[in-house]
């Protein structure tokens, strides 16, 4: 079982990033859209495993080919999109961005994307595959309710310098997913 925690956490770490992101472009941000972002969050990080697991298992090698890019490409344009809103000529308090479903799709699958391959590691662990995906989907909802406190709370300081921060974020994760990926890092 701790070894489904420490995946769990492991995955984690990019969406959670997200959440605080999330939470700091948000102004309007109510505890439904963030119990519902860290629902999706957590779905898709415990589904990619299983589907991993079930059904790509052949296939890991050609995806984990090029999946790092799709990462990159979704998240720099959401990065690149808050940043621009962050210079547009509103004041702050009008600028609140509307929290989209289909945002919050593109950035559960970008986040979730590099988990397909954790799907080859569940048979070595002491439980069920699919205990082990309802561990890293529990993990990563709670830590994105976590993240996305936070960045309300980051927002709440930095105002309208959170929202560059957070394209600032959202691009250095799918950077960071490349070079890692390459094994630059």
């Amino acid at each position: 079982m701790i070894e489904a925690i420490l995946l769990g956490i492991a995955l984690a770490m990019d969406s959670s990033a997200v959440s605080i992101v999330n939470g700091i472009k948000y102004r309007g941000y109510k505890t439904k859209q963030m119990i519902l972002s860290s629902f999706s969050f957590g779905f898709f990080q415990g589904f990619m495993p299983l589907i991993g697991y079930l059904v790509l298992y052949p296939f890991v090698e050609k995806i984990s080919q090029f999946d790092h890019w799709i990462v990159l490409i979704i998240l720099s344009i959401l990065g690149i999109n808050m940043i621009k809103e962050s210079f547009s000529k509103e004041k702050v308090e009008e600028k609140s961005a509307d929290f989209t479903l289909s945002v919050l799709f593109m950035e559960s699958i970008a986040t979730s994307i590099d988990a397909l391959s954790s799907g080859i590691a569940l048979p070595t662990f002491s439980i069920s595959p699919y205990i082990s995906c309802l561990i890293v989907f529990i993990t990563t909802f709670l830590l994105c309710i976590l993240a996305h406190r936070l960045g309300k709370r980051i927002g709440l300081l930095l105002k309208d310098k959170a929202t560059i921060l957070g394209g600032i974020i959202l691009i250095l994760i799918g950077v960071k997913t490349v070079l890692e990926h390459l094994s630059i890092i």
